[in-house]
């Protein structure tokens, strides 16, 4: 049997779509293994009731004929490696509110599954492919099983967020199967090692460490190009103390309150989708040194980075943040601009050699000021040398080291 991982394609799914409103690590993982191989990024499956809901939206209009005449064929994705296609699944029967481990929701779940993996089938006999890599990447509602009608060399399982602490959505099935994908795939990853060690003891197996990375050539621009400031912000006065990323439930909004009462001659700027207003009874809209842009694509970021000063990552400490490593947290460093942290998590602490990592709320607003008198020109070069070695492009290739004796077998 072949050992060579780049011989066959990549069946990659995600609960994240390739034109969603924020950068996922399955979607830079799955460009970056494009690259060198062919990969069939899996749209997150619409169910029956999303399709007549979102009907006039940009995101089902264009796929409108895999969606409604079950054409189920993959396309390439404008602007991305020619190896790069992504396939959308006919619509599922939505199921979700079942009841946990009830037999109905089981054998429903196989059914839509079935949808799924033949619309995988399908594309990859299209292009002449006998065998395929499946990875689930964050995926624990489908593919959490190697189907007997793929022939599937080798599984891989990622995981990149406590289930358990997130919305009831995702965790009422979801939870469990994750533990039922880890057990049958041939390899399984966590992003952060407080994750790692839950879903080892959880499942009995052993799951490896594969920590999120950044697309460095991308960020490391906001240092070394002279980007135009962004239209949105162009008019905003400096210093500006700026975050990227979904603006959620993982954000501590009575920390930013007190740190923005307490630097008013500062401007904070959040680029990201407002996701706040259930998990926060602050009034951010209403104070004026403080601006949203909304979801913006990640190639638009270097821009907004370069004209911050100082960057933050004002998450909140407890069961989700704990075990999570944040994509910006080397998108940040690839900039050179200064990083300040809550001690949210253990993978956060392994970066305070160049990250402002605070302990409680009066510390996180004392190293704003620290931040920005403190920062020079050999500390910018330095934040950007750690950054490198947090790249896509060495995950996979440890993806790849690892893998290639499982496929000899």
């Amino acid at each position: 049997m072949s050992n060579s991982f780049t011989e066959f394609p990549i069946v990659m799914l995600s609960m994240s779509r390739w034109d969603g409103d924020f950068s996922s690590a399955s979607w830079s993982l799955a460009q970056t293994f494009s690259e060198d191989q062919v990969v069939y990024y899996v749209d997150y499956p619409f169910t029956i009731i999303d399709v007549i809901r979102e009907w006039s939206t940009p995101t089902v209009k264009k796929r409108r004929q895999s969606l409604i005449r079950g054409r189920s064929k993959c396309h390439h994705i404008p602007g991305q490696h020619k190896n790069l296609k992504f396939i959308t699944p006919a619509p599922m029967l939505p199921i979700n509110w079942l009841p946990p481990d009830s037999m109905l929701y089981r054998w429903l779940s196989r059914f839509n599954n079935l949808i799924l993996f033949r619309a995988i089938k399908k594309a990859l006999k299209n292009d002449g492919h006998a065998a395929c890599i499946l990875f689930n990447s964050f995926n624990p509602l489908y593919g959490y099983y190697k189907p007997k009608n793929l022939d599937i060399r080798l599984f891989i399982y990622q995981s990149r967020d406590n289930i358990n602490a997130l919305e009831y959505y995702l965790k009422k099935h979801g939870s469990q199967l994750e533990i039922e994908a880890i057990r049958a795939a041939d390899i399984s990853y966590a992003t952060s090692k407080q994750l790692q060690k839950d879903l080892t003891d959880r499942s009995g197996k052993q799951v490896e460490f594969l920590p999120n990375a950044a697309d460095i050539p991308l960020f490391e621009t906001a240092r070394t190009e002279t980007l135009p400031s962004p239209d949105d912000i162009s008019h905003v006065k400096g210093p500006i103390i700026g975050y990227t990323g979904n603006i959620c439930q993982r954000l501590d909004y009575d920390l930013i309150k007190y740190v923005i009462s307490a630097h008013p001659d500062k401007s904070y700027v959040f680029v990201g989708p407002k996701n706040f207003y259930q998990h926060t009874d602050i009034d951010l809209d209403s104070i004026p040194n403080l601006y949203f842009t909304g979801a913006k694509n990640i190639k638009a970021l270097p821009a907004y980075l370069r004209r911050f000063d100082v960057l933050l990552l004002p998450f909140k400490c407890n069961e989700l943040t704990s075990r999570i490593y944040p994509l910006k947290i080397n998108e940040y460093l690839a900039s050179g601009k200064p990083v300040i942290s809550t001690n949210f998590s253990r993978d956060i602490q392994s970066f305070e050699e160049v990250v402002y990592i605070a302990l409680d709320k009066e510390a996180f607003s004392k190293a704003v000021q620290n931040a920005l008198d403190e920062d020079r020109e050999d500390m910018r070069i330095h934040r950007h040398q750690v950054s490198t070695e947090n790249s896509w492009k060495k995950r996979v290739e440890m993806i790849r080291k690892q893998c290639k004796s499982l496929l000899s077998k």
